[in-house]
């Protein structure tokens, strides 16, 4: 079978397990669901669920990161540089998705919105860590400078972003970034990036 053929069809099959799952959960908890339901649900055998994932914890982190990279690349106005546009896109993309999670996850539990979240926290770390890659550190070999400002930088989005949904509930992530993107500015390893000509 020619390859390019074979790779669509794993991505439709991947796609429509995706779409079996999000629908499931927003009947049910994500604990509630088993292979079986998702299988059913995506009109497969169980067979062929386990030829793409190991469980149903695989599928739902493969969904989680590739719809929040999806819609981070969407809005991202240039993908492979720092600035503050694209930080602000990263910060508002955030935001909704974690907000959306409410509607995805209706039957979720504590536990359930953790594991989403992590997910779209290794997306925001990989695409700051492309971004940092330019700084002067990165140059010189300290890794370790630019892999504690992805740190920082990233943690300080998710506290900044659970803040936000719990005390303005009613914020918009055009705001957060706002009053995020100067905090995150004033980490050194960033000012010398955006003093960058």
């Amino acid at each position: 079978m020619d390859e390019n053929a074979l790779d669509l069809r794993v991505r439709r099959t991947r796609k429509l397990l995706q779409d079996a799952l999000l629908n499931l959960m927003s009947k049910k908890s994500f604990q509630a669901i088993t292979v079986q339901d998702i299988a059913a649900e995506a009109m497969i055998n169980r067979s062929t669920f386990y030829d793409h994932f190991v469980d149903k914890y695989a599928l739902m982190e493969y969904t989680v990161s590739q719809q929040f990279q999806e819609q981070l690349m969407n809005k991202l106005p240039d993908r492979n540089h720092y600035s503050a546009e694209n930080l602000r896109a990263l910060i508002t993309t955030m935001w909704e998705y974690f907000g959306g999670l409410h509607g995805r996850c209706q039957h979720g539990d504590e536990q359930e919105r953790m594991l989403f979240q992590s997910q779209v926290m290794n997306v925001v770390k990989r695409v700051l860590t492309n971004w940092l890659s330019e700084a002067p550190e990165a140059s010189t070999g300290d890794q370790s400078a630019c892999e504690l400002a992805v740190a920082v930088m990233s943690w300080a989005m998710y506290g900044g972003a659970h803040y936000w949904s719990e005390n303005k509930p009613q914020g918009t992530g055009e705001e957060l970034a706002e009053r995020l993107i100067p905090i995150l500015n004033g980490i050194p390893h960033i000012q010398r990036l955006m003093e960058r000509p």
